[in-house]
């Protein structure tokens, strides 16, 4: 039977209260809990992997970062370098500052939803906090557009721009064979899908479940952990039952099917409410 890779989704990990983040407490505990029944592979075996060109050990997981905050560099890089675990990290690449200067804390804060509007650059990780990650061994880079602009509904020239460009800039960071891309929001439609697909070998949904051998290579899954319910017990046991199911390929798709049924009901809610 073919064996199912999970990967992880985060975005901030610092210690403000604020969506889509948790603390670096949180992360490493949750992380050392995880490496006593799972094995957390590197991104280049991941490619590898979903690409068939090598067999996954049992319960293999992916760590992936959306964003590149400047907090994955401040407390999520210390924590997998002292854990031995590796990561990608999708980068705005817009967004990435040149500096010669590795910083040692956060400026300031702003809620991730004040840098969806407005996109701080001082608080994205720059060039030299790049190049020490990956110098590392431990943290891979990839694409999540030039301004994390949402693929739906966009101009076929307006994607190849910023998926070019993108993959221009990781391409500078790191040359290999294969390249994959992360989609922003998880949002896009039949025509980034064939654009998408000019450039890159395959890429990252915000789809809820595992990567199954026979899924869709421009639509893998991952499993959100990016926001806790303010009890780190509870937000632990959750990432825990959905590894459980969704390393269970009957339980992943069937699971994995009922919760994107939720979440179209869930859209479709809203836009009758808009609309009255």
């Amino acid at each position: 039977m073919k064996k199912i890779v999970n990967i992880l989704t985060f975005h901030h990990i610092h210690n403000q209260q604020d969506s889509l983040s948790i603390t670096p407490s949180i992360f490493e505990k949750l992380i050392s809990e995880l490496k006593k029944n799972y094995t957390f592979i590197s991104y280049e075996d991941f490619t590898q992997i979903i690409l068939g060109k090598k067999t996954p050990k049992k319960n293999s997981v992916l760590i992936s970062i959306d964003d590149g905050y400047l907090d994955n560099y401040i407390y999520a890089y210390p924590i997998l370098k002292k854990l031995d675990v590796p990561a990608v990290i999708f980068l705005i690449t817009n967004n990435i500052l040149t500096s010669s200067t590795c910083r040692a804390k956060l400026l300031y804060f702003r809620t991730h939803k004040e840098l969806q509007i407005n996109s701080d650059k001082k608080l994205f990780i720059n060039k030299c906090e790049i190049q020490k990650m990956k110098n590392s061994g431990l943290i891979s880079f990839e694409s999540h557009t030039t301004s994390h602009m949402v693929c739906k509904n966009i101009n076929e020239s307006v994607l190849k721009k910023e998926f070019s460009k993108s993959l221009e800039f990781i391409k500078d960071l790191d040359k290999k064979e294969f390249y994959g891309f992360c989609w922003p929001r998880g949002y896009f439609d039949k025509t980034a899908l064939e654009v998408i697909k000019k450039f890159y070998s395959f890429s990252f949904s915000t789809i809820d479940g595992g990567h199954n051998f026979d899924d869709d290579l421009y639509t893998l899954k991952r499993i959100d952990c990016s926001s806790w319910n303010g009890n780190q017990k509870k937000y632990i046991a959750r990432v825990k039952r959905k590894l459980f199911i969704y390393s269970t390929p009957f339980l992943s798709k069937f699971y994995s099917n009922f919760r994107e049924y939720q979440i179209k009901k869930k859209k479709a809610r809203k836009i009758r409410a808009k609309q009255k």
